[in-house]
């Protein structure tokens, strides 16, 4: 009686808090103890006379997993105004497990069971902390549900052995305040849902490092499913079953190792291979001197792998002398430093490519006792992810020779940071206001990759420059000079040219001519001018200087002189001597000199800040003229076209032909003025055609006077002009009388005429004064 009494409190208590119910589609009635249904219910539900069952509908697969809202009351006179719901869920039907067929394998995340209408079947487990959703799966629809069918479930890794299962129907919640009923509207408690496990199989139950720290006099072995120990037998020590493993004390001083052997709970197993086994044994190293890693996860696949562990202040003292290994292989100590709270040993270990790092430490070669072990995971070595800039000119591809780059390195990770390392031959490496600089061996040429040094904090200060591992980049960076486009003039960095253009004084002294300003050069120096190059003068962080040199000489008629054409490229190299070009074939004043230097547009060459720097190329250019005299006096034939002879006889002289000496001033530059003064032999009135001087004679004169000379080119041989001249002249003929209309005798013409008229003359021979 007292047990009816307690189930219906229990009943009573779970109704008060149930928001749910749920059953499998046709399903008998089930009571609702303490309610009346207050409304009608749709989705295939009906309410019983009594209002106070409800039945799942009869058929309707699309109705599994659909809620539907009730109203209820505790009695019917509470139904006006009631607020109180309930959620009613309609399941699929409830499948039926082969108990033996349940497999838990915890350690590889699988579940397995067999039986009749798995498919959508659902099994519930807590989450891996109690604060934790739920976690589920769904069994798929694997065929015929007359036959069993196989249901595989994937589970969280590492899952408790004692795990709690609960297999529900396709459709149906889990949970508080959830109430389930089976077909027959029953209700079902919590545990007749639960799933239990015919075995549970573990991969291990013994930790991967069989180590027990026993500094303290006691030890504390944490194992990987204390939840599946039995019993645990350590003869000689005592040994007992803790929350977390195995409780060890009571060790006889003198032993270094100590024989373990657990027996798991029922229905639990170890896998060794194809075989199950119930207990488990292994021999655990009495470690005295407990160790830590505090370098962080070794790097798999670097070289030069180093380590840092921290080992208790009382068995520092020894560190050096320990037999140290490394998953078996030798370890060097490198350095121990002494803190006040611990002591921190330096390992080299080498190359790892293991991806666990087991580290153990022994009092000798000879003596294999274990007084410290550790194990921890290694890391893939980080690829490194850098940058080269070379101020003013942005990235750069290459390791500079001839100057420093500005080296940025990503980080690896949150802890970690890569810091360049030098190759000896190869480049430097150098730390300013806390960034890298780095700079090829002038020496060397080639391809190199740039190395780094893999650096963690959390280790003691004096390590925190020790290269724990040694990592390069996976391309390789080609050495050579970094080509600055150099001015070639004087600049604000260096007074000194580094192209200069010279010619002596009237003293004979050297004089420098200034770009950009035009020169005149005493005509008694025109042999002293030359260009020098500077290689000297060439700072090494320019680089090879690409450079072209063109001279060009002109005479004062502007007419080329090709053999005094210079155009050279050339390329320079930082030191050595100066070079010398002298100037030839400045032959005549006012010869004009112009000589150009400038850089040579090659982007493979020349590091260029921007675009528009290939327009910006330092050049130089030097223009200089001979000077010569003021007065020119020089030959020159014409033909002077319709002369006209002012004096009687007046008229057309219609074809003329002479030589003629012409003297005029000359410009600064050579040029002759428009006036001067001439003198020479005419033909003149050459041909009669007729007119007022129709009988003529033709006639040489010698004539003088003043012409206007105006050229209308230039030519090798001297120049042509359009001229209009007015001369005085003297003919050389004979008698020549006058015709007058009205029968007199003519009068004897003079000798002397005054001459006007245009001309084109060519030629230019002749002399400066």
């Amino acid at each position: 009686m007292a047990l009816l009494v307690a189930w219906s409190l229990l009943g009573s208590a779970a109704w008060a808090q149930a928001t749910v119910v749920q059953a499998p589609i046709g399903g008998q009635p089930l009571r609702l103890p303490g309610r009346v249904v207050c409304g009608p219910v749709a989705e295939g539900w009906t309410v019983g006379e009594d209002s106070r069952s409800v039945r799942p509908p009869r058929t309707g697969s699309g109705r599994v997993g659909q809620p539907v809202a009730l109203q209820v009351a505790p009695a019917a006179s509470g139904c006006t105004g009631t607020q109180e719901t309930l959620t009613l869920v309609a399941t699929g039907a409830f499948p039926e497990v082969e108990p033996a067929s349940v497999v838990l394998a915890a350690d590889e995340g699988r579940l397995e069971l067999r039986g009749r209408g798995l498919a959508g079947a659902q099994v519930f487990w807590p989450g891996p902390t109690r604060d934790a959703r739920l976690e589920h799966e769904v069994c798929l629809d694997a065929g015929p549900s007359e036959s069993p069918q196989p249901c595989v479930l994937p589970v969280r890794r590492g899952v408790r052995a004692d795990v709690s299962l609960s297999l529900l129907p396709a459709g149906a919640r889990f949970g508080e305040g959830v109430l389930t009923f089976d077909a027959s509207g029953r209700q079902l408690a919590p545990s007749e849902l639960q799933l239990r496990p015919s075995r549970v199989v573990l991969s291990s139950v013994l930790p991967a490092v069989p180590a027990l720290d026993l500094s303290t006099g006691e030890g504390r072995l944490v194992l990987p499913h204390p939840e599946a120990i039995a019993t645990v037998d350590c003869e000689p020590a005592y040994c007992e079953p803790s929350e977390d493993g195995v409780f060890v004390r009571a060790v006889p001083g003198l032993r270094t190792s100590l024989g373990l052997r657990v027996r798991l709970v029922p229905r639990v197993f170890v896998s060794r291979g194809e075989a199950l086994e119930s207990s488990a044994s292994g021999v655990l190293q009495l470690l005295h001197c407990p160790v830590e890693l505090v370098s962080g996860p070794p790097l798999r696949g670097a070289a030069d792998v180093q380590v840092v562990v921290r080992m208790d202040p009382r068995c520092a003292k020894d560190a050096r002398s320990f037999h140290w290994r490394a998953n078996g292989e030798p370890a060097e100590v490198a350095q121990v430093v002494q803190e006040e709270a611990a002591a921190f040993v330096l390992l080299r270990v080498g190359r790892l490519g293991a991806d666990r790092l087991t580290l153990t430490a022994t009092r000798s070669e000879v003596d294999p006792t274990a007084i410290a072990t550790t194990s921890v995971d290694t890391l893939a070595a980080p690829q490194p992810r850098a940058s080269l800039e070379l101020p003013g000119f942005g990235k750069i591809d290459f390791i500079p020779t001839n100057r420093e780059a500005v080296l940025s390195v990503a980080s690896p990770g949150e802890r970690a940071r890569l810091v360049p390392l030098p190759v000896e031959g190869a480049y430097s490496v150098r730390t300013e206001q806390g960034r890298f600089r780095v700079r090829g061996d002038e020496n060397n040429s080639g391809f190199v990759p740039l190395r780094y040094g893999y650096r963690v904090e959390g280790v003691p200060q004096a390590l925190r420059s020790v290269d724990l591992a040694i990592v390069n980049e996976r391309t390789q960076r080609a050495l050579r000079e970094a080509s600055v486009p150099a001015p070639l003039g004087a600049s604000a960095l260096s007074e000194e040219p580094l192209i200069e253009f010279l010619c002596a004084d009237r003293e004979g002294r050297p004089l420098r001519l200034q770009p950009g300003t035009p020169a005149r050069i005493p005509f008694d120096s025109r042999d002293s001018c030359r260009i020098i190059i500077h290689r000297e003068r060439l700072r090494p962080e320019d680089g090879l200087q690409e450079i072209i040199l063109e001279v060009d000489v002109t005479s004062a008629s502007g007419a080329p002189r090709e053999a005094a054409r210079v155009n050279e490229r050339m390329v320079l190299q930082p030191g050595g001597e100066p070079r010398t070009l002298w100037l030839k074939n400045v032959l005549e004043q006012f010869d004009r000199i112009v000589v150009r230097v400038s850089h040579i547009v090659d982007e493979s060459r020349y590091l260029l800040a921007a675009p528009s720097s290939r327009a910006s190329l330092p050049s130089v250019q030097w223009a200089a003229t001979l000077e010569g005299s003021r007065l020119r006096l020089y030959a020159t034939a014409t033909i002077p076209s319709g002369l006209y002879r002012l004096v009687q006889p007046t008229g057309q002289l219609t074809l003329n032909f002479g030589l003629l000496s012409r003297l005029t001033l000359l410009d600064e530059h050579g040029k002759e003025g428009l006036l001067g003064l001439e003198m020479g032999l005419m033909g003149v009135g050459l041909v009669q055609t007729g007119g007022l001087l129709n009988d003529y004679p033709p006639t040489l004169a010698a004539v003088a006077g003043l012409g206007i000379r105006v050229p209308l080119g230039s030519g090798p041989g001297g120049q042509a002009a359009l001229s209009v001249h007015i001369w005085g002249a003297h003919e050389f003929r004979e008698a020549y009388f006058t015709k007058p209309t009205d029968g007199s005798p003519g009068r004897e013409v003079g000798r002397w005429a005054l001459i006007f008229g245009p001309s084109i003359s060519l030629g230019n021979i002749g002399m400066n004064l």
